[in-house]
């Protein structure tokens, strides 16, 4: 079998005869071109960029924006000529996902950094890692085990972070030892069933779409709130297989709220935004109607800041810095007045509200002292980012300030994250 020599085919093309594809679904991060940047410059284009016969990008969008901000006047190309429009686009998510799927070899990844640190010939940083992702690789050198999986000494903030914040961060906080996450086993010790006594925490190794097992991690108890941030429509592929039918995933979970919950419970589902064919899709709809349906209302809606919007271009859409909190419950409840007002005892000055017709009402508190407490506003300023707190407790703190239910205070909280 022979294929076509592509390399035979690479032109020097005027970056201003090149377009992107109007529907490329990945995006490049402001971080990622600094590194797409600083690797041309060290190693030269490398890759051509593949493209259609009009000039329209197949694969190499990061590539091209690249040399853009460079100011590289013609960048080689192969023009594939030979694809329908299906083949572009399958193409076009095969040529990113294909190389997703590849794995690390541990020991083989470590040793290969640790003699890129000997030779000093070049930054370490110009192989894609970052500098904690470095540091964690080579302080794990006891510890690595090739079977495949990415560095496992990382923690998701030491991966979200740059090597700068994440030193500055360190140097700033200073950990209780007892609060230090220990080394990971070699082999997994929780299997499914296991239910863990942590105080008067429990945790259970389970499906949440199970009866039984939402049983037996309640007991006897019912839960006063509920908080929990299931997957993001069929974003991402969070099993083996994938989330393939959302509102069938929902469903199986929240089928159980009448036994795990208590009659005057709260019910929280944190839900952020997903974008296809170039517009925001309520996915939600589906499974709110279905809530509904069985009596759970929708009492709230709010928005949770997130801190700094996510790194991406979105495709000319503001970066999102939000995501929702959908508030249910079956019970009406007395007002949720838990934040101290900054001008309590003053009296109270308003002239009342306006009315359709432009005009004032009286205002039947005036005079009175503005109350200590006030209800909370429907935007959740607790941002992990700003913070520095585990997205747990940023989790927990937002669910509680929303929650306070005084009918049912003895009851537990259930957090399925």
């Amino acid at each position: 079998m022979t294929l076509p020599w592509m390399a035979a085919k690479i032109l020097l093309r005027p970056v201003a005869e090149l377009r992107p594809h109007a529907g490329n679904a990945r995006v490049h991060s402001a971080e990622q071109l600094e590194q797409i940047k600083a690797s041309m410059l060290a190693f030269g284009f490398t890759n051509p960029l593949l493209v259609d016969e009009g000039g329209v990008l197949i694969a190499g969008h990061g590539r091209l924006e690249a040399a853009s901000a460079l100011g590289m006047a013609k960048v080689p190309v192969i023009v594939l000529r030979h694809l329908s429009a299906a083949q572009k686009e399958a193409l076009r998510l095969a040529d990113n996902r294909i190389a997703e799927n590849a794995t690390w070899d541990q020991a083989l990844l470590r040793d290969a950094l640790a003699g890129l640190r000997v030779d000093h010939a070049v930054e370490l940083e110009l192989t894609g890692f970052g500098t904690d992702e470095i540091a964690a690789i080579l302080a794990a050198a006891a510890e690595a085990v090739s079977h495949g999986e990415a560095p496992e000494a990382l923690s998701a903030t030491d991966a979200a972070g740059d090597g700068a914040s994440g030193a500055a961060d360190a140097e700033e906080t200073a950990e209780d030892p007892a609060d230090a996450e220990p080394e990971p086993p070699r082999q997994a010790v929780t299997r499914p069933g296991d239910l863990w006594l942590l105080g008067e925490h429990r945790l259970l190794c389970g499906d949440s779409t199970d009866a039984a097992s939402v049983a037996r991690i309640m007991g006897e108890e019912r839960a006063a709130l509920l908080f929990t941030s299931p997957p993001y429509g069929n974003q991402r592929d969070y099993t083996t297989s994938g989330v393939t039918d959302w509102d069938a995933l929902m469903q199986g979970v929240f089928q159980h709220l009448d036994a795990a919950m208590h009659p005057g419970g709260q019910v929280l589902v944190n839900l952020g935004l997903i974008h296809r064919g170039n517009e925001w899709q309520p996915y939600w709809s589906g499974w709110l109607d279905w809530m509904r349906a069985r009596g759970w209302r929708r009492f709230g809606l709010y928005t949770w800041d997130q801190g700094p919007g996510l790194p991406g271009d979105w495709n000319g859409r503001l970066a999102p810095a939000f995501e929702f909190v959908f508030h249910f419950n079956r019970k009406a409840r007395a007002p949720n007045k838990i934040i101290p007002c900054k001008w309590a005892g003053d009296p109270l000055l308003m002239s009342g509200l306006r009315r359709s017709d432009g005009s004032m009402s009286g205002c039947s508190h005036a005079g009175r002292p503005i109350q200590e407490m006030r209800i909370p506003d429907s935007v959740l300023r607790i941002t992990r980012h700003k913070a520095k707190i585990d997205p747990l407790v940023a989790a927990f703190n937002a669910a509680e300030l929303m929650s306070r239910n005084p009918e049912a205070r003895s009851a537990p909280a259930v957090f399925l994250l």
